[in-house]
């Protein structure tokens, strides 16, 4: 079983007599902020990139953080960082593909702190080859991790949210997910999916006090586009190569984001700004958008190839 993390209180008062003094220093380097001050935050991806990020920010803020991912250990060392600096954090190790698995680490996540307030959805995986050449397995192990870990967590979480009348849900899309590119055709099927599953549930909690999220990010300086997540397969290198051709934005991006979607209830929200306007724009012009993003992806095969 998972350790369970907490770290006691400390207390407050100061005693009435004696000299003014400076303020002593705050036991813990994290400073609460009011919004999220003892509120409930659970991260899945949470053991490394945009998902770890969120959860160090979150945890600085004063939120108590349930941290979900398959990796046991590493997990349990970014739970003691956050417990050493003052936070309080409970490991979940599980995996969202599978559903039993999902919904033992929320029973225990509720069990833990009496209730979940926000859920981010930023576990994902990319294998990126052409819609042509890659193998089927590929796009239904993306399938399930970005979209039915997704759904998995929703569904398990929802219950509690329904009953407080509260709660917010972010999920980590892409602006893969409303422009289809290579070589990451079969990564933007599944974000399209994660998009649409977003919005239809959005409609079905109108009115529930439970808001729904979306964050669309760009090319993130993330493992997974190092090739971490991919398939061990040549056709994963070209991602690989992103990062040097590419501009990729810090997951720090990604987490204000975040921030911004819990905080304002916004319903989507790009990284950079604008990029899914953008995109929608695109779209009015299938035919020359479809066009420049050929001759982009031969200039980038040529580059990889030299």
């Amino acid at each position: 079983m998972p350790s369970k993390r907490t770290t006691p209180r400390t207390s407050t008062k100061r005693t009435p007599a004696g000299p003014a003094k400076d303020p002593e220093p705050r036991a813990s380097r994290f400073s609460p902020g009011a919004y999220f001050r003892e509120r409930t935050v659970l991260i899945t991806g949470a053991s490394s990139g945009i998902g770890r990020d969120i959860a160090l920010t979150f945890a600085k803020m004063g939120a108590r953080v349930a941290l979900l991912a398959r990796r046991a250990s590493v997990l349990e060392t970014l739970a003691e960082e956050i417990t050493e600096a003052g936070g309080e954090a409970l490991v979940l190790a599980a995996d969202v593909t599978r559903r039993a698995e999902v919904r033992d680490a929320i029973d225990r996540a509720l069990a833990h702190f009496g209730r979940i307030d926000v859920l981010i959805n930023s576990a994902g995986i990319a294998i990126p080859d052409r819609v042509e050449t890659m193998p089927p397995e590929d796009l239904e192990r993306m399938m399930s991790v970005n979209l039915m870990g997704t759904l998995h967590t929703m569904q398990a979480v929802l219950p509690a949210m329904r009953a407080a009348g509260a709660g917010s849900i972010v999920n980590i899309a892409s602006l893969a997910g409303r422009r289809g590119m290579p070589p990451l055709g079969a990564y933007c099927a599944t974000k399209f999916a994660v998009v649409g599953l977003t919005e239809a549930l959005r409609v079905e909690l109108f009115g529930t006090g439970i808001r729904l999220s979306l964050v669309m990010p760009g090319v993130i300086d993330t493992p997974m586009v190092h090739g971490a997540s991919s398939s061990q397969t040549p056709s994963a290198e070209p991602l690989k190569l992103l990062p040097d051709s590419i501009p990729a934005m810090p997951p720090q991006w990604v987490t204000w984001a975040v921030i911004a979607a819990v905080v304002l209830g916004l319903t989507e929200v790009d990284v950079p700004p604008g990029a899914v306007v953008m995109e929608k724009i695109a779209a009015l012009f299938p035919s020359f958008t479809d066009a420049v993003l050929a001759l982009g992806s031969r200039l980038f095969d040529w580059a990889t190839r030299h």
